[in-house]
């Protein structure tokens, strides 16, 4: 997963940053670049031509892995050109439609290589750098830009036109980038996208179903910062890379968006669903102190309609949420980790609600759920070490160790019933055994509308009366009246050091 990343990087310094060293010569910005990619363990491989105040380079070859333990991973392009300008800024010219190679050798012989031919396409596009050696500036613009799948090799099986095809077609593109080099490389970059449009369609030749994806998303935004150290041997090694200072953020926005799914199935039925959203936002951020993701959408709408199935499901969310942060190198002391979820607005179609309760008699208000979790936690291998990984996966070793959990909050608001809950446990550690853990700690939580909720769906058929009595008997052993509050049960749930675990005092291990 990392190496594609490291791909798509090695391109974009191509293509922005790197290139900007332009600004003294085509031959310096293009030694320059090569210099910087082998400093970071990448090999290259170009045909150079100079003619004039142009430098052609052709049968550029990116081989972003020479590990071999690791699978290979190897991309290249036909050409490109930097041309110095009168006013000493150098334009990077591409083709039009510029053809690009993707290779995957995996090391285990058992796996499939992998080889994907596209093709990029530009409209309307120019590129232009300025600045100097240290303090660089790149401007990038298209009417267009797009990306189409030509063909498509997995093993001995072929995927053409006919079973495969991927078109992703970007519009108004505009794209600024600024680089500074010190004792690090110091990087900003923002840009936009006006519409998005992207259709796949995939068919394995051996099964005679169709999957088709077609998608849109309006108005993008994009930024993002970082620093990368100079000299690590290998980029592959982002334990390193980070231990070095690397650190980078980013933010992805973007307004009205839709995404389709098709599946035409002869012998099974055909399906559908449809997602639609008013606007998101994703931002990623890595260093040595962790990474952290934190996501939003709004307005979501979502439409299904399964295997012969005679019509629509339809249900929508006014707001979905999520964050998680967590460390990712080994370190002696316990770091933070978070975790968050939140859904406002959860609502079902009349139809939905129809086949599940006929009768109208459950509360049909939007559900909401929350929760927010954080903790303490010490990694015992480096997140992105491959082989610490594959050593605890045959040792049966645990990755992490669980110092401390905070239920900061949980909600759930649904169906005429309210859930919440709060509290924090703390965990001893045996040496000899990093999976035993000893919690110590309380957790309250209360439920309102429980006993109404239970006679409702009693009476509306879809709770068995047995099947109640029961779940009335479990809340009585676990929960006591709270006083003063009609239909509403609290619990205090305690964890102690030697094993115990108490419901309200009373013990129940």
């Amino acid at each position: 997963m990392i190496r594609p990343l490291f791909g798509s990087a090695a391109l974009s310094v191509l293509f922005t940053s790197s290139s900007a060293l332009a600004d003294v010569t085509p031959q310096d910005v293009w030694r320059d670049w090569q210099d910087h990619m082998q400093s970071m363990g990448y090999t290259l491989t170009a045909t150079e031509k100079a003619t004039g105040d142009t430098l052609a380079v052709s049968n550029v070859r990116f081989d972003l892995s020479s590990e071999p333990d690791l699978a290979q991973i190897s991309m290249s392009l036909e050409q490109l050109s930097l041309v110095q300008n009168d006013d000493g800024t150098v334009s990077v010219v591409m083709p039009e439609a510029m053809p690009l190679v993707l290779e995957i050798t995996p090391t285990d012989p058992d796996e499939d290589r992998v080889r994907a031919a596209v093709t990029v396409n530009q409209t309307g596009h120019d590129m232009r750098i300025s600045g100097t050696p240290t303090d660089l500036s790149s401007a990038y613009a298209a009417g267009l830009l797009g990306l189409s799948l030509d063909q498509m090799t997995v093993g001995d099986e072929t995927f053409g036109p006919d079973n495969a095809t991927l078109n992703v077609v970007l519009n108004d593109v505009e794209y600024l980038s600024k680089s500074v080099l010190t004792d690090m490389r110091a990087y900003a970059q923002d840009g936009s996208v006006a519409s998005m449009t992207f259709d796949m369609r995939f068919k394995d030749p051996e099964e005679p179903a169709i999957a088709t994806l077609n998608g849109t998303s309006a108005n993008m935004t994009f930024d993002g910062d970082g620093r990368l150290p100079l000299g690590v041997a290998r980029a592959s090694d982002m334990a390193a890379m980070l231990r070095s200072g690397m650190t980078g953020a980013g933010t992805l926005a973007s307004g009205n968006s839709t995404l389709t799914v098709d599946i035409e199935d002869p012998d099974n039925g055909n399906m559908s669903a449809a997602v639609a959203s008013e606007g998101g936002r994703l931002t990623v951020e890595t260093s040595a102190d962790g990474m952290s993701y934190a996501g939003s959408r709004q307005g979501m709408a979502l439409s299904v309609q399964p295997q012969q199935f005679p019509f629509l499901l339809s249900f929508g969310l006014d707001n979905a949420a999520f964050n998680l942060s967590a460390p990712v190198l080994k370190t002696d002391d316990a770091q933070d980790v978070a975790l968050g979820l939140n859904l406002e607005g959860f609502t079902m179609s009349d139809m939905v609600w129809g086949m599940i309760n006929p009768q109208g008699t459950l509360p049909r208000d939007p559900a909401n759920l929350s929760l927010d979790v954080s903790g303490k936690a010490r990694l015992l291998m480096d997140y992105f070490d491959p082989e610490a990984a594959t050593r605890m996966a045959e040792t049966g070793q645990v990755p992490a160790q669980l110092d401390s959990v905070n239920l900061n909050a949980l909600i759930v608001d649904a169906l005429g019933a309210k859930l919440t809950g709060n509290g924090a446990v703390t965990f001893e550690h045996d040496e000899n055994d990093p999976t035993a853990l000893k919690p110590s700690g309380a957790v309250d939580v209360k439920l309102v509308g429980g006993n109404t909720l239970i006679d409702t769906l009693v009476s509306s058929g879809l709770l068995p009366a047995q099947m109640a009595m029961g779940a009335r008997m479990m809340m009585g052993m676990f929960a006591v009246p709270a006083e003063g509050e009609e239909d509403t049960l609290k619990s205090k749930l305690e964890f102690t050091r030697d094993g115990q675990i108490l419901a309200n005092g009373q013990r129940i291990k």
